[in-house]
């Protein structure tokens, strides 16, 4: 069996340097089972565990808060060895320190989610006419920057480049399709599915795509992708895309 006294004595085990404690204000013993109990010895102003003043001798247990005047006590550390108190402490430390990094992670993913990095693609030019990068199941290709167009397009010579190189094979064949330009000129073709179209560090996956019957026709990136893809802005003066 353990007793440890708590009071504003300095003959106590426990001195409580607090105006609101009395000079011997309670006593907590340990039984040789483990089991605790915590008395008052009519103090001034009380003793709280949980929150609810007590009167005389209760049980206490693991995890119980007790409080007396302004001061909260570590009670179970007054039964705990050296070495035992030590790696309390240890462990009390990790706790907060695993909520800290929860809150952060937590945060982290808040903005990353809220505030998407931005993705720059800078325009090249060719005979007066201004493309962009855009990889087709991994295969890199021109396309003009088409917000008139309604789909994504692309001709039928580098339709037949990507099956030659086996990133488009028949069942990526969906059926017919028919496009409108930004001239408003209706055409058909081929209604394809492109698995992946990558921009800058962007990718979408399963874009449907038009292949215009024509070798010559320009491959154009269209609404179906602008949307996914989101936002967008163009700096005319750095010949830059600003995807947000």
């Amino acid at each position: 069996m353990k007793i440890v006294t708590v009071g504003r004595h300095s003959s106590n085990d426990v001195v409580i340097n607090d105006a609101k404690v009395s000079r011997h204000h309670l006593q907590i013993i340990c039984d040789d089972a483990g089991n605790f109990r915590i008395t008052d010895f009519g103090s001034t102003n009380g003793t709280y565990v949980n929150n609810r003043k007590i009167s005389g001798e209760i049980n206490l247990s693991h995890g119980d808060i007790v409080r007396i005047g302004n001061t909260c006590l570590s009670w179970e550390d007054y039964f705990l060895s050296k070495t035992s108190a030590v790696r309390r402490r240890r462990f009390g430390w990790k706790i907060p320190t695993v909520c800290t990094i929860a809150v952060i992670v937590g945060i982290l993913g808040f903005v990353f989610l809220f505030n998407k990095p931005t993705t720059v693609l800078k325009m090249k030019e060719e005979n007066g006419v201004r493309y962009i990068l855009v990889k087709i199941n991994g295969q890199e290709l021109p396309f003009v920057f088409d917000t008139g167009a309604s789909d994504i397009c692309i001709s039928t010579l580098e339709a037949a480049m990507l099956i030659k190189n086996g990133t488009l094979i028949r069942s990526d064949v969906i059926g017919e399709n028919y496009f409108m330009d930004a001239t408003g000129e209706v055409s058909v073709g081929a209604k394809i599915n492109l698995r992946t179209v990558t921009l800058g560090n962007r990718e979408l996956n399963n874009v449907e795509a038009t292949v215009i019957d024509n070798p010559e026709a320009v491959c154009l990136l269209g609404q179906s992708v602008l949307k996914r893809f989101g936002s967008y802005t163009i700096d005319n003066t750095k010949g830059e895309i600003i995807f947000k």
